[in-house]
């Protein structure tokens, strides 16, 4: 089945882009994927998280935390959908998450924080426009719906 990755950071702009991608997701049949990119953690954290065997184990308490609203929106919509973790820099994490698991797509909320401050800041979203080939849709917080 084809699939939109949702990267999922706990935001009000995140979770406005999940109600997004349900909305798209069942107009067309296809699964959402769920990622919450954990920046860099210690290799002890990293090999407890990953020998874990029930997924509330191997999810950080942060990456529960924050996949918990969009987990509720998904499942109210009645969509299928699958909770992905990664740790590392987030936008390389988006756009390698997207290569590994075939997603036609990606939806991303934006903070809207203005042309000036993305450019001396720098944006998630920008960068990952800049690593990935299939279409990325920006949401911005308050969105209007497809």
């Amino acid at each position: 089945m084809e699939n939109l990755l949702v990267p999922c950071d706990g935001s009000a702009s995140a979770l406005q882009a999940v109600r997004y991608a349900a909305a798209l997701a069942a107009a067309s049949q296809r699964q959402i994927q769920l990622l919450h990119v954990i920046e860099p953690m210690t290799p002890a954290a990293l090999c407890a998280a990953f020998a874990a065997r029930r997924l509330d184990e191997r999810f950080p308490p942060q990456a529960a935390h924050a996949l918990e609203p969009a987990v509720r929106v998904l499942d109210q919509a009645g969509v299928e959908h699958t909770l992905h973790c990664r740790f590392g820099e987030p936008a390389p994490e988006i756009a390698a998450h997207a290569r590994d698991a075939g997603s036609v797509g990606i939806v991303m909320g934006t903070r809207g924080r203005g042309a000036l401050a993305s450019l001396v800041i720098g944006s998630v979203a920008i960068q990952v426009l800049e690593l990935v080939d299939v279409p990325v849709t920006l949401v911005k917080e308050g969105g209007a719906k497809p």
